[in-house]
């Protein structure tokens, strides 16, 4: 048979107007037209027999197979077709399609339509563009009946923009596959997501406060429905004097006990022990110390002249550094001084001096030069120390954020393969800025 290029009305005569049905007989015929736009026009339709979407799912021409991957009426063994296609984006057409047959299909691992599914969304689920994975992803990310075993392998993905969906939103992952994740050490936006979750179980929250990423656990706070155990949020008070952004919303945590409440009064700013005080769920005797909390802080601000206890001046003086630098001595003579040993202390409330004196020993740099790192909150400049220092970049960003009090938006995190984001001529300008200024 020969064929000429058609025109709109030749593709109207030979696919007939829209919603006219075409027989299988007309469409086997049109299988082969040499013109794309044709076989194109007859794969977007969903009046056609499954065996001609299958044939088409073959077409030398790849938008043509993506009209037959985004096709509803596409059978379902032209989807393990396309689920090996050479053309990512008739994967990625695919994988947003085939997250909508889920709903529909039973379970039945005997159904032969479901296993043919189930090893579509496997291979998809596993290819090697992080676009299809994520496109997968946010089709299945709220499906109850979506299968364990592929939102499991996309919750584990190393790639956050895949895991990230189903990890926040995915009613099929257990508290374990959860922990699992946590165990994995993932990248920092993985452990928000599953902070996130609805109703995080106790277990999942003890294991994200034990990974010790700063942001995940200010997630975690603010999510009022995460159950988060009595010791769990004791270890959270225990290292949230220098961390800023979990006051907030630790003052307004709901079933937050006395105690709790007392140990923050300490370390929070008055107003937010003042937020403390008027909460209606504590008892008179605790809002009374609450209240007289309060009086003290102002009393003492007034005292020091405004000077905020928290405040770098009140914590790094001379005399505090060279108490710290006299431990430093003992550390380094007791081999005890080591990236470990400093980062156990970054937690503990009331270490910085200590913390200064040892970073400035290891990067064999003047105390003063480090103090001003942390008296000016420099994010360049704390990476700079970490890096002379001989820290690891994930250690740079913990100790920027706890003891050089940068906000968590404007840390420097490490690159996303792991290092320090910044070359070596950065870091050492850095280093020699600081130590001119504390000359």
């Amino acid at each position: 048979m020969s064929f000429t290029t058609p025109t709109k009305d030749r593709l109207v005569h030979l696919l007939g107007l829209p919603g006219h049905k075409v027989t299988y007989e007309q469409a086997r015929d049109l299988l082969d037209h040499p013109d794309t736009s044709v076989r194109l026009a007859l794969a977007l339709r969903s009046d056609l027999e499954p065996e001609i979407l299958f044939y088409l799912a073959r077409d030398p021409d790849a938008g043509v197979r993506r009209s037959v991957a985004s096709n509803v009426a596409s059978p379902v063994k032209a989807s393990l077709l396309l689920a090996a296609d050479e053309d990512g984006d008739v994967r990625y057409d695919l994988a947003d399609r085939v997250g909508r047959l889920v709903p529909g299909l039973s379970h039945d691992e005997h159904d032969k339509a479901w296993r043919t599914v189930h090893q579509v969304l496997i291979l998809l689920a596993r290819d090697q563009l992080p676009r299809v994975r994520r496109a997968l992803s946010e089709a299945l990310k709220s499906l109850p009946n979506a299968p364990h075993d592929v939102v499991r392998t996309l919750a584990l993905d190393p790639e956050a923009t895949v895991a990230g969906p189903v990890l926040e939103f995915s009613p099929v992952l257990t508290d374990e596959d959860l922990q699992e994740v946590i165990r994995s050490s993932p990248m920092t936006a993985q452990l928000v997501a599953i902070s996130r979750r609805i109703n995080v179980g106790e277990e999942v929250s003890m294991a994200i406060v034990g990974a010790g990423n700063v942001d995940a656990i200010t997630a975690l706070l603010k999510n009022d429905s995460a159950q988060v155990r009595e010791e769990t949020l004791d270890a959270i008070i225990d290292a949230a004097p220098r961390q800023l952004a979990w006051h907030e919303p630790l003052v307004h945590r709901r079933h937050l006990n006395a105690k709790a409440a007392l140990r923050l009064a300490e370390f929070v700013a008055q107003s937010f022990v003042q937020v403390l005080a008027q909460r209606n769920d504590l008892d008179k005797e605790t809002a009374a110390t609450l209240g007289r909390m309060v009086l003290n802080k102002l009393r003492r601000d007034d005292e020091r002249g405004g000077l905020s206890p928290d405040d770098p001046d009140a914590i790094l003086d001379s005399t505090a550094l060279e108490v710290a630098m006299r431990q430093v001595d003992t550390l380094v003579q007791r081999n005890r001084l080591k990236p470990d040993f400093v980062m156990t202390q970054v937690a503990s409330e009331g270490a910085t001096s200590l913390v200064v004196a040892a970073l400035a020993r290891m990067a064999d740099l003047p105390v003063a030069a480090v103090a001003d790192v942390i008296r000016t909150a420099s994010a360049k400049g704390m990476l700079a120390v970490a890096w002379a220092a001989d820290f690891t970049a994930e250690d740079a960003a913990q100790l920027q954020m706890k003891v050089a009090r940068v906000t968590p938006d404007a840390v420097i995190k490490p690159r996303a393969g792991g290092g320090f984001d910044a070359t070596e001529a950065e870091l050492e300008w850095q280093l020699d800025m600081f130590m001119d200024a504390a000359k």
